[in-house]
């Protein structure tokens, strides 16, 4: 699981590169903020939250290490990113429709292997968060019954 979270952080970072750069490339060509412009560059945005995100949650693995103290994230990180992996996921099979439906639309395999990327890309990023939310709610419940242990042997002597 670490490697899988390691290369969606190298993922993430490049893809918010690329936003970014888009975004500012666009921005002077057209001179404004709307539409095109401002989609990608909150898009960068997100993904960089995302950064952050898989940064601070690092080193909550491996998940089966329940003795170590977790540093809980708020609950914004975490929409941030289930927001990120939405994103992708639906730019994905957006860019992917057309290209497989659309009969006056000419078949573009770039644009199908990155729509096929995105739509990989998100998956995994929402399974990964699935995990490490599942990791953290049993990592929760044992801290708990620990303290709950602890507590019993304290009033016993």
């Amino acid at each position: 699981m670490k490697v899988v979270k390691v290369g969606l952080l190298i993922f993430t970072v490049l893809i918010t590169i690329l936003l970014l750069s888009f975004s500012y490339l666009l921005y002077l060509e057209l001179k404004s903020f709307m539409g095109a412009v401002s989609a990608l560059f909150f898009f960068a945005c997100t993904s960089a939250f995302s950064i952050y995100f898989h940064i601070k949650t690092l080193a909550y693995y491996p998940l089966f290490i329940f003795g170590k103290t977790i540093e809980e994230l708020s609950k914004k990180y975490w929409a941030l990113h289930v927001a990120f992996g939405l994103i992708s996921t639906l730019l994905g099979i957006g860019l992917f429709l057309p290209n497989i439906f659309m009969d006056n639309v000419s078949v573009n395999s770039l644009g199908i292997v990155i729509a096929s990327c995105l739509v990989v890309f998100g998956l995994f990023t929402l399974w990964e968060l699935y995990k490490l939310n599942r990791f953290v709610q049993v990592y929760k419940q044992r801290r708990r019954q620990q303290q709950n242990i602890e507590n019993i042997k304290g009033t016993v002597d």
